[in-house]
Protein backbone atom coordinates (compact mmCIF):
# COMPACT_ATOMS: atom_id res chain seq x y z
CA UNK A 1 0.00 0.00 0.00
CA UNK A 2 0.94 3.55 -0.96
CA UNK A 3 2.30 5.85 1.59
CA UNK A 4 1.55 8.89 -0.19
CA UNK A 5 0.48 12.53 1.52
CA UNK A 6 -2.40 13.36 -1.04
CA UNK A 7 -2.17 17.00 0.11
CA UNK A 8 -4.39 19.24 -1.57
CA UNK A 9 -6.83 16.58 -3.41
CA UNK A 10 -10.24 18.04 -3.19
CA UNK A 11 -13.21 15.40 -2.60
CA UNK A 12 -17.05 16.19 -2.79
CA UNK A 13 -19.33 13.48 -0.87
CA UNK A 14 -22.15 12.71 -1.97
CA UNK A 15 -24.40 11.27 1.32
CA UNK A 16 -22.49 12.19 4.83
CA UNK A 17 -24.01 9.34 6.82
CA UNK A 18 -21.41 7.04 8.52
CA UNK A 19 -19.78 5.10 5.80
CA UNK A 20 -19.64 9.09 3.86
CA UNK A 21 -18.36 10.51 7.26
CA UNK A 22 -15.82 7.44 7.89
CA UNK A 23 -14.49 8.03 4.37
CA UNK A 24 -14.06 11.55 4.51
CA UNK A 25 -12.27 11.03 7.84
CA UNK A 26 -9.90 8.65 6.42
CA UNK A 27 -9.19 10.79 3.50
CA UNK A 28 -8.56 13.99 5.41
CA UNK A 29 -5.80 11.60 7.39
CA UNK A 30 -4.30 11.50 3.92
CA UNK A 31 -4.15 15.66 3.35
CA UNK A 32 -7.59 15.46 1.34
CA UNK A 33 -10.07 17.93 1.80
CA UNK A 34 -13.92 18.04 1.47
CA UNK A 35 -15.07 20.89 -0.75
CA UNK A 36 -18.74 20.11 -1.32
CA UNK A 37 -21.01 17.60 0.60
CA UNK A 38 -24.63 16.66 -0.12
CA UNK A 39 -26.53 15.41 2.92
CA UNK A 40 -30.71 16.14 3.74
CA UNK A 41 -29.55 15.86 7.51
CA UNK A 42 -28.27 19.15 8.29
CA UNK A 43 -26.79 18.07 11.42
CA UNK A 44 -24.52 15.17 9.55
CA UNK A 45 -23.66 17.35 7.23
CA UNK A 46 -22.63 20.05 9.13
CA UNK A 47 -20.69 17.30 11.35
CA UNK A 48 -18.69 16.71 8.40
CA UNK A 49 -17.81 19.41 6.83
CA UNK A 50 -17.20 21.13 10.77
CA UNK A 51 -14.46 17.75 11.16
CA UNK A 52 -12.83 17.53 7.38
CA UNK A 53 -14.13 20.39 5.06
CA UNK A 54 -12.44 23.28 3.58
CA UNK A 55 -13.42 26.89 4.15
CA UNK A 56 -16.48 27.86 1.92
CA UNK A 57 -17.53 24.52 1.24
CA UNK A 58 -20.35 24.10 -0.57
CA UNK A 59 -23.29 22.09 0.37
CA UNK A 60 -26.58 21.15 -0.67
CA UNK A 61 -29.75 19.10 0.91
CA UNK A 62 -29.37 16.47 -2.28
CA UNK A 63 -27.18 15.45 -4.74
CA UNK A 64 -29.22 16.60 -7.43
CA UNK A 65 -28.76 20.40 -5.82
CA UNK A 66 -25.45 20.34 -5.91
CA UNK A 67 -23.74 22.15 -8.91
CA UNK A 68 -20.17 20.99 -9.57
CA UNK A 69 -18.40 21.61 -12.71
CA UNK A 70 -14.83 19.88 -14.43
CA UNK A 71 -11.95 21.34 -12.66
CA UNK A 72 -13.69 21.97 -9.28
CA UNK A 73 -13.03 18.44 -7.36
CA UNK A 74 -10.34 16.01 -8.18
CA UNK A 75 -12.82 13.20 -7.23
CA UNK A 76 -16.29 12.20 -5.69
CA UNK A 77 -17.10 9.83 -3.19
CA UNK A 78 -20.77 8.24 -3.38
CA UNK A 79 -22.05 7.01 0.08
CA UNK A 80 -26.11 7.42 -0.70
CA UNK A 81 -28.31 4.60 0.05
CA UNK A 82 -28.60 1.44 -2.07
CA UNK A 83 -31.38 2.58 -3.58
CA UNK A 84 -29.62 6.37 -4.62
CA UNK A 85 -26.35 5.23 -5.97
CA UNK A 86 -27.24 5.17 -9.77
CA UNK A 87 -28.58 8.74 -10.76
CA UNK A 88 -25.91 10.82 -8.76
CA UNK A 89 -22.90 8.09 -10.37
CA UNK A 90 -24.06 8.83 -13.36
CA UNK A 91 -24.38 12.70 -13.27
CA UNK A 92 -20.52 12.73 -11.61
CA UNK A 93 -19.16 10.91 -13.56
CA UNK A 94 -19.74 13.63 -16.24
CA UNK A 95 -16.97 15.68 -14.36
CA UNK A 96 -14.30 12.59 -15.16
CA UNK A 97 -12.57 12.53 -11.81
CA UNK A 98 -12.30 8.83 -10.15
CA UNK A 99 -15.48 7.79 -8.33
CA UNK A 100 -15.73 6.20 -4.91
CA UNK A 101 -19.06 4.16 -4.85
CA UNK A 102 -19.97 2.19 -1.47
CA UNK A 103 -21.23 -1.24 -1.81
CA UNK A 104 -23.87 -2.69 -3.23
CA UNK A 105 -23.62 -1.01 -6.91
CA UNK A 106 -27.76 -0.80 -6.80
CA UNK A 107 -30.48 -3.00 -5.16
CA UNK A 108 -31.19 -4.84 -7.98
CA UNK A 109 -29.14 -6.15 -11.09
CA UNK A 110 -31.71 -4.36 -13.68
CA UNK A 111 -30.27 -1.37 -11.83
CA UNK A 112 -26.64 -2.17 -11.89
CA UNK A 113 -26.82 -3.10 -16.15
CA UNK A 114 -28.74 0.30 -16.06
CA UNK A 115 -25.58 2.18 -14.77
CA UNK A 116 -23.06 0.25 -16.99
CA UNK A 117 -25.01 1.72 -19.89
CA UNK A 118 -25.32 4.73 -18.46
CA UNK A 119 -21.92 5.00 -17.75
CA UNK A 120 -20.16 4.14 -21.28
CA UNK A 121 -17.01 3.25 -22.10
CA UNK A 122 -15.38 6.51 -21.37
CA UNK A 123 -16.44 6.04 -17.92
CA UNK A 124 -13.61 7.78 -15.07
CA UNK A 125 -12.03 5.31 -12.62
CA UNK A 126 -15.26 4.01 -10.56
CA UNK A 127 -13.86 1.77 -7.30
CA UNK A 128 -17.14 0.05 -5.30
CA UNK A 129 -16.20 -0.32 -2.19
CA UNK A 130 -15.43 -3.89 -1.84
CA UNK A 131 -13.34 -3.93 1.14
CA UNK A 132 -12.43 -6.97 1.82
CA UNK A 133 -10.25 -7.19 -0.74
CA UNK A 134 -8.12 -4.20 0.26
CA UNK A 135 -7.40 -5.69 3.80
CA UNK A 136 -3.93 -6.29 5.11
CA UNK A 137 -4.64 -9.66 6.06
CA UNK A 138 -6.13 -9.80 2.61
CA UNK A 139 -2.63 -9.02 1.15
CA UNK A 140 -1.04 -11.55 3.29
CA UNK A 141 -3.28 -14.47 2.05
CA UNK A 142 -2.60 -13.68 -1.48
CA UNK A 143 1.13 -13.49 -1.44
CA UNK A 144 0.62 -17.04 0.49
CA UNK A 145 -1.14 -18.01 -2.02
CA UNK A 146 0.92 -16.66 -4.67
CA UNK A 147 4.51 -18.48 -3.05
CA UNK A 148 2.32 -21.87 -3.05
CA UNK A 149 2.27 -22.50 0.46
CA UNK A 150 -1.88 -23.26 0.10
CA UNK A 151 -1.71 -25.25 -3.37
CA UNK A 152 -4.00 -25.24 -5.38
CA UNK A 153 -7.21 -23.61 -3.60
CA UNK A 154 -10.22 -26.35 -3.75
CA UNK A 155 -12.59 -25.07 -1.06
CA UNK A 156 -13.47 -21.77 0.92
CA UNK A 157 -15.57 -22.19 3.92
CA UNK A 158 -16.13 -18.44 5.02
CA UNK A 159 -18.58 -17.21 7.54
CA UNK A 160 -19.85 -13.44 7.98
CA UNK A 161 -20.75 -13.50 12.12
CA UNK A 162 -22.79 -9.81 11.86
CA UNK A 163 -23.24 -9.77 15.29
CA UNK A 164 -26.59 -10.06 17.26
CA UNK A 165 -26.66 -6.25 18.01
CA UNK A 166 -25.26 -5.31 14.88
CA UNK A 167 -28.00 -6.88 13.02
CA UNK A 168 -30.49 -5.50 15.72
CA UNK A 169 -29.02 -2.16 14.50
CA UNK A 170 -28.72 -2.54 10.85
CA UNK A 171 -31.23 -5.13 9.64
CA UNK A 172 -34.14 -4.82 11.89
CA UNK A 173 -34.49 -0.93 13.52
CA UNK A 174 -32.16 0.23 10.81
CA UNK A 175 -31.69 1.76 7.01
CA UNK A 176 -31.65 -1.93 5.89
CA UNK A 177 -34.72 -3.47 7.33
CA UNK A 178 -36.39 -3.35 4.29
CA UNK A 179 -35.84 -4.77 0.73
CA UNK A 180 -38.37 -2.02 -0.18
CA UNK A 181 -35.75 0.29 -0.15
CA UNK A 182 -32.51 -1.42 0.25
CA UNK A 183 -30.86 -4.61 -1.37
CA UNK A 184 -31.34 -8.27 0.01
CA UNK A 185 -29.16 -9.37 2.87
CA UNK A 186 -26.38 -11.49 0.91
CA UNK A 187 -26.03 -8.19 -1.49
CA UNK A 188 -26.43 -5.46 1.26
CA UNK A 189 -24.29 -7.57 3.57
CA UNK A 190 -22.33 -9.58 1.45
CA UNK A 191 -21.12 -8.22 -2.14
CA UNK A 192 -17.95 -7.85 -0.66
CA UNK A 193 -17.75 -11.37 0.58
CA UNK A 194 -18.89 -12.97 -2.70
CA UNK A 195 -15.91 -10.56 -3.88
CA UNK A 196 -13.36 -11.41 -1.54
CA UNK A 197 -13.87 -15.16 -2.41
CA UNK A 198 -13.80 -14.39 -6.07
CA UNK A 199 -10.84 -12.32 -5.67
CA UNK A 200 -8.90 -15.90 -4.28
CA UNK A 201 -10.07 -18.22 -6.88
CA UNK A 202 -9.31 -17.62 -10.28
CA UNK A 203 -11.83 -19.21 -11.98
CA UNK A 204 -15.61 -18.34 -13.18
CA UNK A 205 -18.87 -19.28 -10.88
CA UNK A 206 -20.77 -21.51 -12.75
CA UNK A 207 -23.52 -22.32 -10.42
CA UNK A 208 -24.94 -21.19 -7.24
CA UNK A 209 -27.73 -22.01 -4.74
CA UNK A 210 -29.19 -20.70 -1.79
CA UNK A 211 -31.52 -20.86 1.57
CA UNK A 212 -32.54 -18.28 3.62
CA UNK A 213 -35.11 -17.89 7.15
CA UNK A 214 -36.24 -14.85 8.99
CA UNK A 215 -36.44 -17.15 12.68
CA UNK A 216 -36.24 -15.13 15.39
CA UNK A 217 -37.25 -11.42 14.90
CA UNK A 218 -40.80 -11.59 14.02
CA UNK A 219 -43.71 -11.06 16.40
CA UNK A 220 -44.21 -14.27 17.89
CA UNK A 221 -40.77 -14.00 19.15
CA UNK A 222 -41.56 -11.45 21.34
CA UNK A 223 -41.46 -11.83 24.92
CA UNK A 224 -44.52 -11.98 27.05
CA UNK A 225 -45.20 -8.39 28.52
CA UNK A 226 -42.37 -6.22 26.16
CA UNK A 227 -43.18 -2.69 25.79
CA UNK A 228 -43.22 -1.31 22.49
CA UNK A 229 -40.12 0.98 22.76
CA UNK A 230 -37.04 -0.79 24.83
CA UNK A 231 -37.23 2.56 27.09
CA UNK A 232 -40.30 1.78 28.77
CA UNK A 233 -39.50 -1.85 28.84
CA UNK A 234 -39.39 -3.92 32.13
CA UNK A 235 -38.39 -7.54 30.48
CA UNK A 236 -34.48 -9.02 30.15
CA UNK A 237 -33.53 -8.44 26.42
CA UNK A 238 -30.49 -9.14 24.82
CA UNK A 239 -31.44 -6.52 22.13
CA UNK A 240 -32.53 -3.79 24.44
CA UNK A 241 -31.77 -0.59 22.69
CA UNK A 242 -30.45 0.77 26.14
CA UNK A 243 -27.74 -1.63 26.40
CA UNK A 244 -26.48 -0.53 22.69
CA UNK A 245 -26.72 2.88 22.77
CA UNK A 246 -27.75 4.13 25.51
CA UNK A 247 -25.04 2.88 28.11
CA UNK A 248 -22.30 3.82 25.84
CA UNK A 249 -23.21 7.34 25.67
CA UNK A 250 -23.30 7.20 29.78
CA UNK A 251 -20.07 5.90 29.33
CA UNK A 252 -18.82 9.09 26.87
CA UNK A 253 -18.71 6.84 23.70
CA UNK A 254 -20.44 8.20 21.08
CA UNK A 255 -18.62 6.04 18.28
CA UNK A 256 -20.43 4.01 15.69
CA UNK A 257 -23.42 2.53 16.37
CA UNK A 258 -24.15 5.70 18.59
CA UNK A 259 -23.25 8.06 16.18
CA UNK A 260 -25.49 6.58 13.36
CA UNK A 261 -28.34 7.27 15.55
CA UNK A 262 -27.82 10.57 16.42
CA UNK A 263 -25.98 13.97 14.73
CA UNK A 264 -25.54 15.91 18.11
CA UNK A 265 -22.97 13.85 20.69
CA UNK A 266 -25.25 14.12 23.99
CA UNK A 267 -27.10 11.90 25.66
CA UNK A 268 -30.14 13.52 25.73
CA UNK A 269 -29.90 13.65 22.14
CA UNK A 270 -29.65 9.41 22.37
CA UNK A 271 -32.58 9.46 25.14
CA UNK A 272 -34.67 11.32 22.37
CA UNK A 273 -34.05 8.77 19.58
CA UNK A 274 -35.31 6.12 21.44
CA UNK A 275 -37.99 8.04 22.54
CA UNK A 276 -39.08 8.80 18.83
CA UNK A 277 -37.17 6.41 16.08
CA UNK A 278 -36.97 3.40 14.79
CA UNK A 279 -33.57 2.96 17.03
CA UNK A 280 -36.05 2.54 20.32
CA UNK A 281 -38.47 0.32 19.11
CA UNK A 282 -38.86 -3.75 20.06
CA UNK A 283 -37.28 -5.60 17.69
CA UNK A 284 -40.11 -7.95 17.34
CA UNK A 285 -42.59 -5.49 16.26
CA UNK A 286 -42.32 -7.10 12.94
CA UNK A 287 -42.10 -5.06 10.04
CA UNK A 288 -38.45 -5.69 9.14
CA UNK A 289 -38.48 -8.24 6.43
CA UNK A 290 -34.84 -9.56 5.80
CA UNK A 291 -33.61 -12.65 6.55
CA UNK A 292 -31.43 -13.15 9.85
CA UNK A 293 -29.96 -16.10 8.25
CA UNK A 294 -28.70 -16.95 5.04
CA UNK A 295 -26.53 -19.70 3.55
CA UNK A 296 -24.76 -19.98 -0.11
CA UNK A 297 -23.01 -22.50 -2.39
CA UNK A 298 -20.95 -21.44 -5.17
CA UNK A 299 -19.10 -23.86 -7.96
CA UNK A 300 -16.49 -22.69 -9.80
CA UNK A 301 -15.49 -23.52 -13.43
CA UNK A 302 -12.58 -25.00 -12.05
CA UNK A 303 -14.21 -27.13 -10.17
CA UNK A 304 -13.35 -25.38 -6.51
CA UNK A 305 -16.36 -24.76 -4.59
CA UNK A 306 -17.34 -22.11 -1.87
CA UNK A 307 -20.11 -21.56 0.96
CA UNK A 308 -20.69 -18.37 2.42
CA UNK A 309 -22.79 -18.15 5.95
CA UNK A 310 -24.35 -15.14 7.04
CA UNK A 311 -25.71 -15.23 10.84
CA UNK A 312 -27.13 -12.43 12.95
CA UNK A 313 -26.90 -14.85 16.18
CA UNK A 314 -22.63 -14.63 16.77
CA UNK A 315 -20.50 -12.25 18.65
CA UNK A 316 -20.05 -9.18 16.21
CA UNK A 317 -16.09 -10.51 15.08
CA UNK A 318 -14.46 -10.40 11.84
CA UNK A 319 -15.21 -12.75 9.20
CA UNK A 320 -13.85 -16.30 9.68
CA UNK A 321 -12.65 -18.43 6.83
CA UNK A 322 -11.01 -21.77 6.17
CA UNK A 323 -9.49 -22.43 2.79
CA UNK A 324 -8.70 -26.30 1.62
CA UNK A 325 -5.52 -26.35 -0.56
CA UNK A 326 -3.89 -29.12 -1.78
CA UNK A 327 -1.10 -28.12 0.56
CA UNK A 328 -1.87 -26.74 3.26
CA UNK A 329 -5.23 -25.77 5.62
CA UNK A 330 -5.54 -22.02 5.81
CA UNK A 331 -7.40 -20.02 8.76
CA UNK A 332 -7.89 -16.99 8.33
CA UNK A 333 -9.68 -13.94 9.95
CA UNK A 334 -8.53 -10.32 10.42
CA UNK A 335 -5.63 -11.04 12.27
CA UNK A 336 -3.69 -12.94 10.00
CA UNK A 337 -3.30 -16.51 8.30
CA UNK A 338 -2.72 -19.98 10.29
CA UNK A 339 -1.64 -22.32 8.06
CA UNK A 340 -1.35 -26.38 8.63
CA UNK A 341 1.23 -27.46 6.25
CA UNK A 342 -0.03 -30.70 5.32
CA UNK A 343 3.81 -31.79 4.19
CA UNK A 344 5.41 -31.36 7.61
CA UNK A 345 2.37 -31.38 9.89
CA UNK A 346 2.68 -27.66 11.41
CA UNK A 347 1.35 -25.48 12.20
CA UNK A 348 2.49 -21.46 11.00
CA UNK A 349 0.91 -18.15 11.50
CA UNK A 350 1.54 -15.01 9.53
CA UNK A 351 -0.10 -12.03 11.43
CA UNK A 352 -1.84 -9.54 9.30
CA UNK A 353 0.08 -5.66 9.46
CA UNK A 354 -2.06 -3.56 11.76
CA UNK A 355 -3.77 -6.77 13.33
CA UNK A 356 -2.69 -5.32 17.32
CA UNK A 357 -5.15 -2.21 16.51
CA UNK A 358 -8.54 -1.80 17.97
CA UNK A 359 -11.15 -1.87 15.92
CA UNK A 360 -10.49 -3.92 13.14
CA UNK A 361 -13.65 -5.35 13.29
CA UNK A 362 -15.25 -2.93 12.76
CA UNK A 363 -12.88 -1.38 9.78
CA UNK A 364 -12.92 -4.41 7.92
CA UNK A 365 -9.61 -5.65 8.75
CA UNK A 366 -8.41 -2.53 8.01
CA UNK A 367 -10.03 -2.52 4.66
CA UNK A 368 -11.42 1.19 4.93
CA UNK A 369 -8.41 2.70 5.68
CA UNK A 370 -6.71 0.56 2.70
CA UNK A 371 -9.40 1.23 0.09
CA UNK A 372 -9.51 5.02 0.82
CA UNK A 373 -5.96 5.20 0.26
CA UNK A 374 -6.04 3.63 -2.63
CA UNK A 375 -9.17 5.96 -3.99
CA UNK A 376 -6.85 8.88 -3.61
CA UNK A 377 -3.85 6.87 -4.98
CA UNK A 378 -5.84 6.37 -8.16
CA UNK A 379 -7.06 10.06 -8.19
CA UNK A 380 -3.02 10.91 -7.70
CA UNK A 381 -2.11 8.36 -10.49
CA UNK A 382 -5.04 6.23 -12.44
CA UNK A 383 -3.85 3.28 -13.21
CA UNK A 384 -5.14 -0.03 -15.46
CA UNK A 385 -6.42 -1.71 -12.58
CA UNK A 386 -8.40 1.59 -11.78
CA UNK A 387 -10.13 1.53 -14.86
CA UNK A 388 -11.27 -2.22 -14.91
CA UNK A 389 -12.46 -2.28 -11.06
CA UNK A 390 -15.90 -1.38 -11.74
CA UNK A 391 -16.30 -4.21 -14.52
CA UNK A 392 -15.04 -6.48 -11.81
CA UNK A 393 -17.20 -5.04 -9.26
CA UNK A 394 -20.00 -5.62 -11.86
CA UNK A 395 -19.20 -9.43 -12.00
CA UNK A 396 -19.00 -9.64 -8.11
CA UNK A 397 -21.95 -8.71 -7.82
CA UNK A 398 -24.29 -10.51 -11.03
CA UNK A 399 -23.08 -13.74 -8.85
CA UNK A 400 -24.70 -11.93 -5.28
CA UNK A 401 -27.65 -10.95 -7.31
CA UNK A 402 -27.72 -14.91 -8.88
CA UNK A 403 -27.90 -16.29 -5.15
CA UNK A 404 -30.52 -14.34 -3.77
CA UNK A 405 -32.40 -15.54 -7.32
CA UNK A 406 -31.52 -18.64 -6.12
CA UNK A 407 -32.78 -18.19 -2.83
CA UNK A 408 -36.41 -16.92 -4.34
CA UNK A 409 -36.83 -19.67 -6.48
CA UNK A 410 -35.04 -22.56 -4.37
CA UNK A 411 -33.00 -23.68 -7.33
CA UNK A 412 -29.58 -23.72 -8.82
CA UNK A 413 -28.33 -20.51 -10.89
CA UNK A 414 -25.68 -19.82 -12.81
CA UNK A 415 -24.48 -16.36 -12.66
CA UNK A 416 -23.79 -15.94 -16.25
CA UNK A 417 -27.76 -16.89 -17.52
CA UNK A 418 -28.45 -13.35 -15.76
CA UNK A 419 -29.87 -10.87 -18.71
CA UNK A 420 -27.93 -8.19 -19.52
CA UNK A 421 -30.93 -6.35 -19.16
CA UNK A 422 -34.18 -7.49 -17.22
CA UNK A 423 -37.29 -6.06 -16.63
CA UNK A 424 -38.87 -4.53 -14.23
CA UNK A 425 -39.97 -6.91 -11.24
CA UNK A 426 -43.81 -6.69 -10.72
CA UNK A 427 -43.10 -6.66 -6.73
CA UNK A 428 -40.25 -5.97 -4.50
CA UNK A 429 -42.03 -7.63 -1.62
CA UNK A 430 -39.35 -10.08 -0.05
CA UNK A 431 -40.58 -13.65 -0.32
CA UNK A 432 -39.44 -14.11 3.73
CA UNK A 433 -42.80 -12.14 4.00
CA UNK A 434 -46.16 -14.67 3.63
CA UNK A 435 -47.19 -17.85 3.86
CA UNK A 436 -43.20 -19.01 3.78
CA UNK A 437 -42.34 -16.62 6.22
CA UNK A 438 -43.75 -18.94 8.83
CA UNK A 439 -42.37 -22.13 7.91
CA UNK A 440 -38.50 -20.63 8.10
CA UNK A 441 -38.38 -21.30 4.08
CA UNK A 442 -37.06 -19.01 1.53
Amino acid sequence: MSTTVNQGLKLAVIGAGTRGYTYARLAAERGAEVVAVAEPDVRKQQRLLSSFGSAGARQASSWDALELDAGEVDGVIVATMDDMHIEPTLRFARLGVPMLLEKPIARSWQDCCRLRAGLGDAAPPILVAHVLRYAPYTRLLRSLIADGAIGDIVNVLHLEPVGFWHFAHSFVRGNWHSTATAADFMVAKACHDVDWIMHLIDSECVAVSSFASLTHFRPESRPTGAAERCIDCSVDCVYDARRIYLDAALAGDFSWPVEAIVADQTVASVRDALENSRYGRCVYLGDNDVADTQVASLLFAGGQTATITLSAFTELRSRHTIISGTRAEATVTAAGVELYSFSDRRRRFWAADGAGCAGLSASHGGGDSALVHRYLDEIGEPTKAGRQAFGEAVRTHRVAFAIEEARRHSTVVDPRDLPEQVPDEASSQSPLLGADRTGGRP
